[in-house]
């Protein structure tokens, strides 16, 4: 035998109603305001992201310094990559109008995940430090470079050496006859530097044929450089980044995944 139905209040049943309506509508705002960001416009924004095996990364809408990016935006695709899905200028410009990049250690304020600088190798100690990545760059898709970014210093944020690793540049290399080549990995590399302040170097090297991956061991480039001046062995690789040096155009371009480990 059933027992009567028990009878509540009017004023209890609206008190009820009214909280589980409150709980409704503010519940998923708190979720939704804790969820990462996978896509910015905004300039010098850093998104974080994780890759299958646990390392930290950073994708980072990077302007450059030229004050000439006409508003980049990009987006975190799969979960080491990203895709530039506007452009920072259509028009030709003479001085590179953004950076974007995934990358490790800390830059501009922005680290990869904890960055601990106490581990931070030597760059004449690399050993068997390792960068792999690779890219996708649709065709008339404007004026550029893709490659890494290596910045070292004595100390995070100080570069006194900047040495850029180009796969891929997008207009005829104009640099062929005029600078030397080494063999790195089984690649020819043109190396060409490049003036900048007193005490500052910049050294690239360009891949003689085009590529849109590689896996680099680091440390050949680094024994090149200290060869012709421009690195002091015993200071820090402080940032590793993989992205496109963009003069005009850009969108769709992409770093389909990337690892750096040693």
């Amino acid at each position: 035998m059933s027992s009567a139905p028990r009878i509540v209040p009017v004023a209890v049943r609206m008190m009820l109603c009214l909280a589980v309506a409150m709980a409704t509508i503010i519940l998923p705002k708190v979720a939704a305001s804790a969820a990462p960001l996978e896509r910015t416009c905004k300039a010098w924004q850093a998104l974080p992201v994780t890759a299958p095996d646990g390392q930290q990364y950073l994708v980072r809408n990077k302007p450059s310094t030229n004050n000439n990016d006409n508003g980049m935006c990009v987006a975190v695709t799969g979960s080491a990559g990203f895709t530039v899905t506007k452009s920072p200028g259509i028009p030709t410009s003479s001085t590179v109008r953004a950076y974007p990049y995934i990358g490790t250690g800390c830059f501009a304020g922005a680290c990869a995940g904890s960055a601990p600088t106490a581990s931070l190798p030597k760059a004449g100690s690399l050993g068997n430090y390792t960068v792999s990545w690779s890219t996708k760059t649709p065709t008339r898709s404007g004026v550029w470079n893709s490659s890494l970014d290596l910045w070292i210093g004595p100390r995070v944020g100080m570069g006194t050496t900047e040495m850029m690793i180009w796969l891929q540049y997008s207009k005829p290399s104009w640099w062929v006859k005029l600078y030397p080549k080494v063999k790195i990995d089984g690649a020819n590399w043109y190396v060409v530097p490049h003036a900048t302040q007193p005490g500052k170097y910049y050294i690239s090297f360009r891949r003689a044929s085009i590529a849109h991956s590689a896996k680099l061991r680091l440390a050949p480039f680094m024994t090149v450089a200290q060869r012709l001046g421009v690195l002091n062995a015993s200071q820090l690789l402080w940032s590793v980044q993989a992205g496109f040096e963009i003069w005009s155009g850009g969108r769709g371009l992409a770093v389909t995944s990337f690892t750096a480990s040693s």
